[in-house]
């Protein structure tokens, strides 16, 4: 008998590790999806800020004219694709830290665990725009620079690769939002629960409205 009570306590301490083994592992992978397709749409968003910072918008040069209507437009373009990079950035990082230090330590989810799935969800909504944003421009910019010596057609593929990978990026937030709420325990004590985490961090009770005993 005392080896079958050992043999199952193993059992369940094996099980236990593994489970939580398996949300974090899900967590990170998650997280390093989502950094990837960042990473790649902050590489194609750099270089075509630069081809479009490039351009030039004088239309006489004898009387030195320019073009302010197109030179407005592309600069919401460029500043659309900075302010996507800006937010991925400051997105990876801050997540990479918090989690680094809930998963290693695991003192619960808290405050920033989620303000970090909440950034994920609003970086859903944010690149979404920068996306829509530019696929909108997209036949415009063909046609206004179709005789461009600095814009060329492969700039063109790299334009539309960038908001497509807006687009893969967003969902991939979202994503990622869902399995932060999903694999809550990989930041939690094996034996703890969400909610039980939550009481005793803020005090709530489990008999709220409950009245007090009264002695005799």
């Amino acid at each position: 008998a005392p080896v079958v009570v050992r043999g199952c306590t193993a059992m369940g301490l094996f099980a236990e590790i593994c489970g939580g083994w398996t949300y974090r592992k899900t967590l990170w992978w998650g997280w390093i999806w989502n950094a990837l397709i960042a990473f790649l749409f902050t590489v194609c968003g750099i270089v075509v800020a630069q081809k479009l910072n490039k351009l030039d918008w004088v239309t006489n040069a004898a009387t030195g004219e320019v073009d302010e209507t197109s030179q407005k437009l592309v600069g919401g373009l460029v500043a659309n694709i900075s302010w996507g990079i800006v937010l991925n950035a400051l997105f990876l990082i801050f997540s990479l830290v918090v989690l680094l230090r809930k998963t290693i330590a695991k003192t619960g989810a808290g405050f920033s665990y989620g303000l970090i799935v909440g950034s994920a969800i609003h970086l859903f909504f944010a690149q979404c725009e920068v996306a829509i944003a530019l696929d909108a421009h997209d036949k415009w910019l063909k046609q206004t620079l179709a005789d461009s010596t600095v814009w060329a057609s492969q700039d063109n593929n790299t334009y539309r690769g960038v908001y497509v990978l807006g687009f893969l990026s967003s969902i991939s937030y979202l994503i990622f939002a869902v399995i932060m709420i999903v694999c809550m325990k990989a930041v939690m004590k094996d034996s703890s629960e969400p909610y039980t985490e939550f009481r005793d961090r803020y005090g709530v009770s489990s008999d709220r409205g409950a009245r007090p005993s009264q002695g005799p």
